[in-house]
């Protein structure tokens, strides 16, 4: 699989992580569990595929553990920032 589409399945799984920890629509489909362990797959692949936007991807390693934490303590709003915070980085545009 390409960087690119691996950054746009990465995009995927967070539009869907906006739903954690417990509001997925199909939860059969994609869970939190199956989320977050996609999540973190996936960007262990495109992490050391980044020479270009590093200090992005700082921020966003930055941001998945504040996201994990929130979720893990059951601060689901907070995660959810953390999210979106990663979401409106454009992701699909890392290089």
């Amino acid at each position: 699989m390409s960087l690119k589409e691996r950054l746009a399945d990465f995009a995927g799984a967070l539009t869907s992580a906006t739903f954690a920890p417990d509001e997925y629509p199909l939860p059969e489909y994609v869970n939190y569990q199956s989320n977050m362990a996609d999540l973190r797959e996936l960007w262990s692949e495109i992490r050391p595929q980044l020479g270009r936007d590093l200090e992005q991807a700082e921020v966003i390693d930055k941001k998945l553990q504040e996201m994990f934490d929130a979720f893990e303590m059951g601060r689901k709003e907070d995660g959810r920032k953390a999210v979106l915070a990663i979401y409106n980085l454009k992701v699909e545009r890392l290089r």
